[in-house]
């Protein structure tokens, strides 16, 4: 391993400010980021407060408009002419804080308590992009003379379809890169591969009628709670066949979303005329996302035989002749991303080894990411080496009264500024 002078590592930590990082973290939860274009939110705002940021620093700063009001920021600063490119990349939209009143800080106060930071993107991951800011402001403030580039991606839309990530290698920012650092709550754990992911939607189209009267409708309860079955069957499957990944866990299939109806309001007194539901299928790398989408869709042609066969049987029963049993189940696949493995002896993860190291004074841990990341694309699409490191408990994410360690979050500012060091010093 690359050892790096120790004057070197030195003047890069000394540049490295507590007080600069907390103060940009609470300004980056103080700006509200949740995309909601009924209440008029979303990331532009947030945004070009980064972008103004990176220019006062000296980066070279491009503000890509992704779809409308929704931006990406890019920040770059050249060390030299050598060959390797190193992106650090976080994202800055956050979940919704759902009910406030659940809220005992305000999700947009940025509240320290003790050495917390309450609010909504504290852990997810403002925290996080605020360190790496940091951390690329640091490495170009120490005047160190490197080999290669610095890359900062502030992106949209991770939560969602991850249009921000795609934008960016559309536009061929990711051309260059060599390897990456996804700024991700990570509790400090080194992470060399991702789940996958496919998510569906079922939708079970029956015939809308008055609940007193449901013979003159057809019920999509049947379907839905078969669907619910097969999916649990079909977990049951996967687990038995490909157990437990060392990093990653146990493959899961996981009914998020049960709707009757599917869209409109729902009434006590009317048989719905469709349901959906969504599904969230986790996947670890031993399996294959086709046949998995293969049997998903399998699921909903059996359904749909199953349904059909008993109406056929409880018409009968009840001597009915009138009704056609032609309920449908359809499958649609809404996402698919594929897991990612890093070599751990990729240079990108031996320099986040190295840093994390020295900075904590023990062995680096290594563990999975259970969800997709933005580097999914960069791995699947680019075929760009990442490993996912970042402060926060891995379980806060999404929850009411989100928070952040600032202990922990400034020692990832110093393990984010390492690790540039380590990659782009010249061996």
């Amino acid at each position: 391993m690359l050892v790096v002078p120790e004057k070197l590592i030195d003047r890069v930590l000394k540049t490295v400010d507590r007080n600069e990082l907390i103060g940009l973290t609470a300004d980056l939860v103080r700006t509200n980021s949740v995309w909601d274009p009924v209440a008029g939110t979303g990331e532009k705002s947030v945004a070009k407060m980064i972008a103004q940021w990176a220019e006062k620093k000296g980066f070279q700063v491009n503000l890509d408009d992704v779809a409308p009001h929704r931006l990406n920021v890019i920040m770059q600063w050249s060390f030299g002419s050598g060959s390797r490119t190193l992106l650090f990349e976080g994202h800055t939209d956050v979940v919704t804080p759902g009910d406030v009143s659940a809220w005992k800080y305000d999700p947009f106060g940025a509240k320290i308590v003790g050495n917390r930071m309450y609010g909504r993107g504290t852990c997810d991951t403002k925290g996080n992009l605020a360190a790496m800011l940091i951390a690329m402001a640091a490495l170009k403030r120490s005047g160190i003379v490197l080999n290669g580039t610095i890359i900062g991606g502030a992106l949209c839309d991770e939560e969602d379809q991850m249009l921000g990530v795609k934008d960016f290698i559309q536009r061929g920012y990711a051309d260059t890169i060599t390897g990456a650092v996804i700024c991700e709550p990570q509790d400090g754990f080194i992470c060399t591969s991702q789940k996958g992911a496919i998510r569906a939607r079922y939708s079970i189209i029956g015939k809308m009628a008055h609940g007193a009267m449901p013979l003159s409708g057809l019920s999509t309860a049947p379907a839905v709670s078969r669907v619910i079955e097969n999916l649990l069957q079909f977990e049951l499957d996967a687990v038995k066949t490909f157990g437990k990944d060392d990093l990653l866990g146990w493959p899961s299939i996981t009914p998020t979303v049960i709707q009757a109806p599917s869209s409109g309001i729902p009434q006590l007194n009317v048989l719905p005329g469709q349901a959906d539901i969504l599904v969230d299928v986790r996947t670890i790398p031993v399996q294959s996302h086709p046949e998995i989408i293969n049997r998903l869709s399998d699921v909903a042609s059996n359904v749909q035989k199953e349904a059909k066969q008993h109406y056929r049987g409880y018409d009968q029963l009840l001597d009915i002749t009138s009704r056609r049993q032609n309920i449908r189940v359809e499958m649609e696949i809404l996402t698919d991303r594929p897991c990612t493995q890093t070599d751990p002896e990729d240079p990108v993860v031996r320099a986040a080894h190295w840093a994390t190291r020295f900075i904590t004074g023990k062995e680096p841990e290594y563990e999975g990411v259970p969800g997709s990341t933005d580097g999914t694309y960069l791995w699947a699409l680019k075929n760009i080496p990442i490993v996912t490191i970042g402060a926060g408990d891995r379980q806060v994410p999404h929850q009411v009264d989100e928070w952040v360690d600032l202990y922990q979050l400034y020692r990832t500012a110093q393990i984010y500024a390492l690790t540039a060091l380590n990659y782009l010093t010249e061996a």
